[in-house]
Formats: structure tokens, sequence, C-alpha cells
């Protein structure tokens, strides 16, 4: 029996995941965007979805993809935002941030406001001090879920984590990707209920695996 040497062209471009190009930046946000639509979290904080990929936008222009580890798939289906260790994923000031406050004003009131203030109080307080790689958003356009680009998506992040022997860390935001990452290694290690009868979060961490030499 010979073994066939399985070649790029022989994944499907689904699954062919690149770090992003800067000129990739909008299209990353829009595929989160959308990918988020139905995510019970950023629901809570408004129901107003096509903000969603502005809010994405801001936070990758003002501090994701100045590290390296944005990714995306090659047919533009999904995307992913990770921060290397070492990296801090409160997002420094950038004017992006100015218009994605004044959309959620607009599509929610103060109380949307007050309630995306609530969920990255949360994440702060939960978020680990060792040094280790942070999964932010990944997603896969609605028409595209349940594909295996997830799947993809994540093992390009992890392989990144692997090659430093780094840990890797997350908050899901709905109950039903947490299967896929327990599949990648991933364990539950906090859960926190949002206020006023909103949903669940959970914190996540994988532990490093050292690689043999």
């Amino acid at each position: 029996m010979t073994n066939t040497a399985i070649s790029a062209a022989d994944i499907p471009a689904a699954h062919q995941v690149v770090k992003a190009h800067e000129s990739d930046i909008k299209q990353v946000c829009d595929i989160l965007g959308d990918a988020f639509s139905r995510d019970p979290v950023l629901n809570w904080i408004t129901p107003k979805a096509s903000i969603y990929s502005g809010l994405f936008r801001a936070g990758a222009e003002a501090l994701y993809k100045k590290h390296n580890h944005v990714y995306i798939n090659r047919n533009g289906t999904g995307a992913a935002l990770w921060l290397p260790a070492g990296i801090s994923p409160k997002s420094p000031f950038h004017w992006r941030l100015f218009s994605t406050l004044f959309s959620l004003v607009a599509a929610s009131g103060i109380g949307g406001l007050k309630r995306a203030s609530e969920l990255e109080k949360v994440f702060a307080d939960n978020h680990p001090q060792e040094p280790h790689f942070y999964l932010h958003a990944i997603g896969a356009t609605q028409d595209c879920q349940g594909k295996g680009i997830g799947s993809a998506l994540l093992k390009a992040g992890l392989a990144a984590c692997d090659e430093q022997g780094m840990p890797a860390y997350l908050e899901s935001t709905n109950p039903r990707n947490n299967p896929l990452y327990e599949r990648y290694g991933f364990n539950i290690v906090g859960e926190a209920t949002l206020s006023n009868g909103g949903p669940n979060v959970w914190f996540m961490r994988r532990n490093q695996v050292n690689q043999s030499p």
C-alpha cells in the first residue's frame, strides 16, 4: 500500500485558513458580524445585528490586526481574532470606538451601552493573568455553519499556541459552541450569568501542549 500526500489543492477552500492581511480586516469583521447575528450575548446587548460587524471592526482595527493572529479562510466564509501570549485584550483608543458607541446607543439606548460595559467587566474580572493565547472571536457565516470551518480555524490558531507551548483561553457566549471547543482540548473553568435575566457566558481554558524536540 502506498501513502498519497494530501496537497493544498485537495483541501476545500472553506478549510484552507490563512493569516489575514490588513486589506482583509473589513471582510473578517463582516464575517464575524454575520456569524454572531444569533449569538445570545450580543443579542442581549442589542438585537440590532447590523451593527455587530462594526463592533468587531473597532476592536480589530485598534488591537487585533497589529499582532498577526487574525485568520480567514480562502473562500471568505470564516474568520477568527486571536491575540498571542503577553498581549492585553484591553483595546487602546481608536477613532472607530466613537462611531461604534454611537451606533450602539442609537440601536438600544443607554441600556445597550450599560450592558456592553457589564460584559466587558465580567470578561476582565475572569481573564487569566498567566501568559496565554486569547481567542476573542471565531465563526462562520450563517449559511456555512456546521461544515467544519470552525474546526479549521481552531486548528490554525491552536497550532500557533502549540508552537510556543502556551495555554489558550476564550469566553464562550453560546452553549452550542462549547462541545466544539471541548473537542479541541478546552475545559470550562468558570461561568457567569449576566444581569436582569441575561444569558450565561463560559470561561474556557486549554492547557499548553509541549512540542516534542
